[in-house]
């Protein structure tokens, strides 16, 4: 399988959109063609800077209009008062009736003749052919929607240069190369349609800026065939890759990574974009400078930053993190990684540089972070000698005992340099082998000046009195002579961390009714509420404020209805969130069905594609409940807040943000939906 190629759009500095449509002529020959709608499609979708920023296009350069004549397209194309160059990306539609004179196919315009087109149309080769100028436009989409239009390929294979490989020509033929009027014309409108309609991510993702020729052509095709299933698709001059993205197929679902930007070998645990969002906020002065990115766990965070830190005085080298569900144990490892970051660092150097020393650690800090979710020792060990650059042998029988002794060996040569390794493993407890990952990762670090941080969860110590022997935590402690840290007992926890927490979602978050400045007291009042009603958990006080944002107002602290559905319980915050959003109980029952299908992934996450769908309906025990459109739906609504999207194998991914919430969907889907 070819692995797909971004498109490479730094040196384009202007984009252009030029129809060139005949709906009308003079000759009685031939007759209308309403090409309006089409040309309307593709420019909402091309030129929608809202959702394109920098990669919308731009109508009127050159200005060609509806129904040109001759004249008008050859000032346009063959001497344009500014000419395309290599800086300058561009969509050409050409679309009307084309016949075949003189062996050369020629564009039908508005006062052409049949029987003297020489005199009174425009070759196709021509228009090409200017286009091709010597040091013209370098990326481009020349899309001809006209009868008899694949005659066209044997002329312009005649040309004595070669297309720039960018070029991707598309033009509608049949198997004896006529073609139905329109035909291609209604594909591409409906193929963009889908593109960028609500149900275009299933095939593009989220994760791609452009679409990839493969993806266009396929759609295109495949609409084509609805209209006429004896219409093919020709590609006239593309000498690309089909798996490469195209600068002229922009994709309006693209959205910025969930995560902040790091380097890869510590993007598994990289802080999300939202987290961010929630806790930086306006700059404060005064006491409060430096605490503007992250809020609490201060404590916790200073004997991190010490482990992690050259020299340190702690005698273990094995650091092990652990709480209970929601105890915020994975955002303080998660700060630690994209805080060690150099690429982070340096993007915000100025804020970071507000930060505490102690709260901080060294650049460079952490080798390593992994998130051991559904994954295998044979993944872990492979993860990390990726990140450490060390060779995997190739040879057969080479098993995952020979791996890791090479990965040692490696690691302790570093170490004789004077280069120790720290490396963070997070979620221990969700991977699909935890116990013998953690003996291999006990092998790979025993002795060799590797520093390592495990997190997993355990039993809260917030009530919740079940006997920790056994458990996995303990287990990991004894294997490798770790040094715990409870996050969620004494000393490490403090109640007003969820506090600030809380009140920080609720003014910073985009829509809240709480950002605005005169609102930022009642924001804090219901955030001590929500602070004495979760208990230990900021996974609960998260969900409480996520529901006050999305309220249409302020809500008063002493309101008994908004009390009733604060709780410290995950079931009873998701399900009220749930019956805000739908009112509907056989709504409220297909939301959660479709998230429990997520729930149910493996890996970084469940793709949309065929998949989604099947997996929805077998966890609904109906074959054909759900579709496309259901999962678009709760795409965009509320929900969506439960999910995050990642990449994986090429593929956008969706898994909801909490191990808490996947746990809830699996085993107690049915209390979310009971009164």
């Amino acid at each position: 399988m070819t692995t797909p190629v971004p498109a490479d759009d730094e040196n384009v500095m202007r984009r252009h959109f030029v129809a060139v449509a005949t709906s009308t002529y003079e000759d009685e020959h031939y007759g209308s063609l309403p090409v309006e709608n089409e040309v309307e499609q593709l420019r909402r979708w091309l030129t929608d800077r809202e959702r394109l920023g920098r990669r919308a296009f731009d109508v009127g350069s050159p200005a060609v209009g509806l129904d040109p004549d001759e004249d008008v397209i050859r000032r346009a194309f063959r001497n344009p008062a500014r000419p395309w160059t290599e800086r300058d990306a561009a969509v050409v539609f050409v679309t009307g009736h084309g016949e075949v004179e003189g062996n050369k196919h020629w564009l039908v315009l508005r006062a052409s003749e049949q029987g003297d087109l020489g005199a009174t149309a425009v070759s196709t080769a021509d228009l090409i052919r200017w286009l091709h100028r010597r040091g013209g436009v370098e990326h481009l989409l020349l899309i001809i929607d006209a009868c008899f239009a694949g005659a066209a390929a044997g002329e312009i294979n005649d040309f004595d240069r070669p297309f720039p490989k960018t070029w991707l020509m598309l033009s509608s033929a049949s198997r004896d190369q006529t073609a139905t009027t329109g035909a291609l014309t209604a594909a591409i409108a409906g193929a963009v349609e889908e593109l960028r309609g609500p149900i275009g991510p299933k095939r593009g993702g989220t994760h791609r800026r452009y679409f990839l020729v493969s993806q266009f052509v396929d759609t295109v095709t495949e609409h084509l065939h609805r209209t006429d299933p004896g219409q093919d698709l020709v590609r006239l001059g593309y000498q690309g890759i089909m798996q490469a993205e195209h600068v002229c197929l922009p994709n309006p679902h693209y959205r910025e990574p969930d995560s902040v930007v790091t380097q890869p070998q510590r993007h598994d645990l990289a802080l999300p974009k939202s987290d961010l969002a929630t806790h930086w906020g306006p700059r404060q002065s005064g006491a409060d400078a430096g605490r503007w990115l992250f809020t609490g766990r201060a404590d916790l965070m200073r004997t991190l930053v010490e482990h992690v830190t050259p020299e340190p005085t702690r005698a273990s080298s094995t650091l092990l993190v652990t709480g209970g569900a929601g105890s915020g144990k994975s955002a303080v490892l998660a700060r630690l990684v994209t805080l060690s970051d150099p690429d982070f660092v340096d993007l915000w150097a100025d804020r970071v540089a507000e930060i505490p020393d102690d709260l901080r650690p060294p650049v460079g800090a952490v080798d390593v972070a992994v998130l051991a979710t559904n994954k295998y020792p044979h993944e872990i060990i492979g993860q990390i000698a990726a990140a450490m650059e060390v060779e995997r042998a190739t040879d057969v029988g080479v098993g995952l005992d020979a791996h890791i002794d090479t990965c040692r060996a490696h690691l302790a040569d570093r170490a004789a340099a004077g280069l120790p390794t720290v490396m963070v493993v997070d979620a221990l407890d969700e991977a699909a082998d935890p116990g013998a990952i953690a003996s291999a990762l006990a092998r790979l670090t025993g002795g060799n000046g590797v520093k390592l941080i495990v997190g997993v969860r355990s039993p809260s110590g917030s009530g919740d009195h079940q006997p920790r022997s056994g458990s996995l935590a303990d287990h990991v402690e004894r294997l490798t002579a770790a040094h715990r840290i409870r996050v969620d007992e004494d000393p490490w926890w403090h109640q007003d961390d969820v506090r600030d927490y809380a009140a920080s979602y609720l003014r910073h978050t985009p829509e809240s009714p709480y950002r605005d400045a005169g609102r930022h007291d009642l924001a804090g009042r219901l955030a001590e509420v929500i602070a004495e009603r979760v208990g230990r958990s900021f996974l609960i006080a998260r969900l409480a404020a996520h529901a006050l944002t999305q309220r249409s107002g302020p809500v008063q602290p002493d309101d008994s209805a908004w009390l009733d559905t604060v709780d410290d319980n995950v079931v009873t915050a998701f399900r009220s969130d749930l019956d805000r959003a739908y009112r509907d109980q056989s709504e409220r029952q297909a939301a959660v069905e479709l998230l429990r299908a997520v729930a149910f992934a493996y890996g970084r996450g469940l793709p949309w594609g065929d998949i989604w769908p099947a997996v929805a309906n077998a966890v609904a025990g109906r074959s054909s409940k759900f579709g496309d459109r259901d999962i678009a739906e709760l795409l965009a609504s509320p929900m969506s807040a439960y999910l995050v999207t990642s990449v994986e194998d090429d593929a956008t991914v969706y898994s909801l943000f909490h191990d808490a919430l996947r746990s809830t969907l699996r085993e107690r889907w049915r209390d979310l939906l009971s009164s």
